[in-house]
């Protein structure tokens, strides 16, 4: 997707009609862009008030209708056919091969050992590795469930065709003094310190990272600022890959 394409997207991701390879990549992008950012309030005050001028009650008898219509409608059996079932997995399995990245609202400010690197004009260099990673036919994405309480989003996108990963989280508390999230890529060696090492001062995580693995899970802990080669934090957040 070219940057050309990504300034016309505004009104269509104002609407909600974007597929989620096209969200992640506008959500990528307009943050930072005056323009398109300008155009999505001015399209979602259009839309409010379109929806305010076309709106009607329902009929009365609407809710009783559709109550009765349930209540006549055979509902399907808990136990389903083998092959329902086996159509089911085939499918969910080839969403997760071929959908995986399409499915995040992600970007990420690259890191190279520890260092932010950003382009000449100062902003976050995770445009082109996000996009990059997109590009892959392998490129993957998911999201990080929160547990014991944990608050705020976290998503991975990687590619192992090119190697590299990137990571956006949002509405995250604080690590607490001396400490910062740590990511572990997890697989058949065991988890594997990410070196993200961020207290999220801000609430945000922002990073770009080498995959050079093929990894079956991630997960998130608060670790001491300095690393550890193991955790030692309760997982906070994490996702089967």
């Amino acid at each position: 997707m070219s940057d050309i394409d990504i300034h016309h997207l505004s009104a269509a991701y104002a609407l909600d009609a974007l597929d989620d390879r096209e969200r992640m990549a506008f959500e990528a992008h307009y943050p930072s862009c005056e323009v398109c950012r300008t155009d999505v309030i001015d399209f979602r005050a259009t839309i409010t008030h379109l929806a305010h001028a076309s709106s009607t009650p329902p009929p009365a008898a609407l809710k009783a209708n559709v109550m009765a219509e349930i209540a006549q409608t055979r509902q399907l059996s808990p136990l389903l056919p083998e092959v329902v079932i086996d159509l089911a997995e085939r499918r969910r399995r080839r969403l997760r091969w071929t959908g995986g990245a399409l499915s995040v609202a992600a970007a990420a400010v690259a890191f190279v050992a520890g260092t932010a690197v950003v382009d000449r004009n100062d902003q976050p260099a995770y445009a082109d590795a996000l996009s990059t990673i997109l590009q892959q036919d392998d490129a993957r994405v998911v999201t990080l469930d929160a547990s014991g309480g944990a608050v705020g989003s976290i998503k991975v996108a990687w590619s192992e065709t090119i190697d590299e990963g990137v990571l956006l989280a949002d509405g995250l508390p604080a690590a607490p003094s001396g400490h910062a999230y740590e990511l572990w890529m997890i697989g058949v060696d065991g988890p594997v310190a990410m070196h993200l090492l961020d207290p999220a001062a801000d609430g945000e995580l922002r990073a770009v990272m080498p995959v050079n693995a093929s990894p079956d899970a991630w997960g998130i802990t608060i670790e001491p600022s300095a690393g550890s080669e193991t955790p030692t934090g309760d997982v906070l957040y994490q996702a089967e890959a």
